[in-house]
């Protein structure tokens, strides 16, 4: 199981940060920020396995103004790299940089916006490297999700982290499944250009990489039924010929073209957020994945983006075993055809799902 413990790191003065930075070889632009807008930043280990770890980076703005535009950064001491990221634009190969999106881009005061990372990191935890930048002027917090959950067990669900102070939050924390009550928002549209959903395989033991489906289409009710329909053809691992392979070999497309996801969404979630506002959730859902229906549950973070747009992400992987998909002989046909001593028969799943309001 997963244990966090958070620690704070005594706020820098602007020209200690400066210096800081500049010896890491980035420049500081604090200028370009109003000297009011300060915020904090906080690194999250989300979960972790054998080798590899999904983290979860937290601005939070502290002041009475606005931040527009952020740009942060952070370097790991050892052998932790990052394979993939979502809802920034990720830069550089350690030091890395994160810089927001278009629709990020503006932290207002009191409230936080969250950006991912998956990566990869030998036998030893992840790291938790202090993240740098204007946007963390008055304070640069770390946490630490310690994990020894090996890829063949079920990542234990992350604590979550909120966007607002804890009092703030609603309470609607309380299982998917026990609740379908209509979302009286209305219903909402998967954005797909927005949204990702990435899998991560491990070859040999100690090779992982990270792939994903580029064909996402989905909506939310107005029942309270969310649906999610994974494009299994557009599986993409950056190598045709083993998209072929798993398209033929694995999921057997020509039989199997889509993967569904159903699941019901707590009564009134969305409409209880404000904008900027996020809550966690437990959700229960129904996955029909090669014509065999299973159940997968993991913990959510819902975040009212805007007054019609909404951010639906993972905060642990879901672990989804082949061979409770009828899978197993279509991993060894995969292993067969490479020619490899061994392929994992269990994948760590990670999403973040954007819906606008319709």
């Amino acid at each position: 199981m997963s244990s966090f413990k958070a620690s704070a790191i005594h706020p820098r003065t602007a020209s200690a940060l400066t210096r800081t930075l500049y010896a890491a070889g980035f420049s500081l632009a604090i200028s370009a920020l109003s000297t009011q807008a300060y915020a904090g930043c906080q690194y999250l280990v989300a979960s972790q396995w054998n080798n590899g770890f999904t983290a979860t980076i937290k601005i939070t703005n502290t002041s009475t103004s606005a931040i527009n535009g952020w740009n942060v950064n952070w370097q790991y001491a050892g052998d932790n790299r990052i394979t993939s990221s979502w809802n920034a634009t990720l830069g550089g190969t350690n030091p890395y940089t994160a810089t927001n999106l278009s629709w990020n881009r503006t932290i207002q005061p009191n409230q936080s916006i969250e950006f991912g990372v998956q990566g990869t990191k030998g036998a030893a935890s992840a790291e938790i490297p202090v993240i740098n930048g204007a946007a963390c002027d008055s304070a640069a917090t770390s946490s630490a999700a310690v994990s020894s959950a090996a890829v063949s067990s079920k990542p234990a669900s992350s604590t979550p982290a909120s966007s607002v102070p804890a009092s703030s939050v609603p309470a609607s924390s309380s299982k998917a499944s026990s609740s379908s009550v209509a979302n009286t928002a209305g219903t909402w549209g998967l954005d797909s250009t927005a949204s990702y959903l990435n899998f991560a395989t491990t070859k040999n033991t100690h090779n992982v990489e990270v792939h994903n489906f580029t064909g996402l289409s989905g909506n939310i009710s107005s029942a309270g039924v969310a649906t999610l329909t994974i494009d299994l053809n557009t599986v993409n691992t950056a190598v045709a010929l083993r998209d072929q392979r798993m398209r033929d070999l694995l999921f057997e497309t020509a039989t199997y073209p889509t993967a569904t996801v159903t699941l019901a969404v707590p009564a009134t979630l969305l409409s209880s957020l404000s904008v900027g506002q996020s809550a966690a959730t437990d959700i229960s859902a129904s996955l029909n994945l090669h014509g065999v229906t299973g159940a997968i549950t993991t913990k959510v973070s819902v975040q009212k983006l805007s007054a019609n747009r909404v951010l639906v992400q993972s905060l642990s992987p879901i672990l989804v075993k082949a061979g409770d998909y009828a899978l197993t002989d279509g991993v060894e046909a995969l292993r067969a055809a490479v020619g490899i001593a061994s392929i994992s028969v269990a994948v760590p799943v990670d999403f973040a799902l954007v819906f606008d309001a319709r």
